[in-house]
């Protein structure tokens, strides 16, 4: 998973462009809790970017530490699949 700390990245689904992502942005959680190795979605770094990255042992430590933090990851996989809904 990662953390957008600044910059700009666009999520593909297919090759076309279903959102841009900003600073305080997370992506890549699917991949932190899902067995399957295929990926729902391409980012690609619209500008210069400077990421934050959680492998799963990372990002179940900071789970476990910190539930609130968990709480923001589904909120924010909770409403990119609520906006990805909208636009279909």
């Amino acid at each position: 998973m990662y953390g957008i700390i600044e910059g700009v990245v666009e999520l593909f689904v297919n090759g076309q462009v279903v959102e841009t992502i900003k600073t305080g942005d997370v992506f890549g959680e699917g991949a932190l809790v899902h067995e399957e190795h295929t990926r729902a979605s391409t980012a690609i770094a619209k500008t210069e970017c400077k990421l934050a990255y959680l492998d799963q042992e990372r990002f179940l430590f900071v789970v476990q530490e910190t539930p609130m933090f968990a709480l923001y990851v589904v909120r924010s996989y909770s409403d990119r699949l609520r906006r990805l809904k909208r636009s279909l």
